[in-house]
């Protein structure tokens, strides 16, 4: 299945256009060589098993948007899904083709490259709040979807009880939040945007603001529903299963 169009570029729908690709794709290569490996491993690994609950026991094709090292597509090609991976990082494409023999992976530049193809199911986790126009892309998402589709999204909430006490305390670099993230969450911006795509939400789960190398603690245990009952303070980040509203 081809999904890279090369020469046909879709006409950016902001007044500020976006940056040139080899710009991007070098500023995204830049981001996978500075990151902190282990713990980006950790969050990922809960992340998979959070969007393996919610697809059960469904198969098919799958188009993993914003790849990244390629892990999660690696294990979901190793569960039998016939997947397709793509980044804007060359250096993130490179690392998903050793994962897995089977995984289809392609350079692609979202925000001004088509997307071509039916999916059974699309992720996209933690790509939205670095780009310009989260609508305009998870619309093309949602175009791509075959029918009974199923869309999983996860976005950051940038505003929760630890991140505002940093605030209160004068720290002002976000905890952390690097130059990529262009939009700033919270879990009711989170429904606006999607309501604004069509999409409805089939089931929401949050990921607490507990470290993940407190996964098998008491604490996280204890917190974690609470997370899920009011994201916007104890969430980090929440993953949500979508589907086209039949009536938009």
């Amino acid at each position: 299945m081809s999904i890279l169009t090369h020469g046909h570029k879709t006409q950016p729908e902001t007044a500020t256009p976006p940056l040139a690709s080899p710009d991007k794709r070098a500023a995204f290569d830049h981001y996978w060589e500075t990151r902190d490996l282990r713990t980006v491993d950790l969050r990922t690994r809960l992340r998979i098993a959070i969007v393996e609950s919610m697809l059960g026991d469904r198969k098919g094709t799958l188009l993993d948007v914003g790849c990244g090292r390629g892990s999660v597509s690696a294990h979901f090609a190793e569960l039998g899904h016939n997947v397709t991976a793509v980044d804007i990082s060359p250096l993130a494409i490179q690392w998903t083709e050793r994962q897995h023999p089977l995984i289809k992976a392609a350079v692609l530049d979202l925000e001004c490259e088509p997307l071509n193809g039916a999916f059974d199911t699309i992720l996209c986790l933690e790509v939205l709040q670095q780009v310009r126009e989260p609508v305009t892309v998870l619309g093309k998402l949602r175009d791509a979807l075959a029918p009974d589709g199923l869309l999983i999204v996860s976005l950051p909430n940038e505003f929760h009880l630890a991140r505002r006490l940093s605030i209160l305390l004068g720290r002002v670099n976000f905890g952390g939040i690097d130059d990529t993230h262009l939009k700033l969450y919270t879990p009711s911006e989170h429904r606006r945007l999607f309501a604004a795509c069509g999409l409805d939400i089939v089931r929401a789960e949050s990921q607490s603001i507990v470290p993940p190398r407190w996964r098998d603690g008491s604490i996280h245990h204890a917190i974690n529903p609470v997370a899920n009952r009011f994201p916007g303070l104890l969430a980090l980040s929440t993953v949500y299963c979508l589907r086209p509203n039949p009536d938009q």
